[in-house]
């Protein structure tokens, strides 16, 4: 039985698209969530290798999130300024 070619890694990130950062959290977080800052984020991880932006949801106001992108729209924005990244948008069921 000949071996099969495995896949290769893939490489993700989170997308910073909530105020707040990454981690729900009372310490104060510096992560810039506006669009023209995940714009070339987005540009940096493309050059970088990765081949997807995750980008979420919160569904708290609280812990800093006070701010948010929608993440389909946002996820968009992320895509026309990219040529190769795949982005996966966070969505709310039902």
């Amino acid at each position: 039985m000949a071996h099969a070619e495995a896949d290769p890694i893939k490489f993700a990130y989170w997308v910073p698209n909530v105020s707040g950062g990454l981690v729900i959290s009372n310490i104060e977080q510096r992560t810039n969530h506006s669009a023209e800052y995940n714009r070339k984020l987005a540009q940096i991880a493309e050059k970088a290798g990765f081949d997807y932006a995750l980008s979420q949801i919160r569904f708290t106001a609280g812990y800093g999130a006070d701010e948010q992108h929608e993440s389909v729209a946002f996820s968009h924005d992320l895509l026309a300024a990219t040529t190769t990244l795949k982005v996966i948008a966070a969505i709310l069921p039902g």
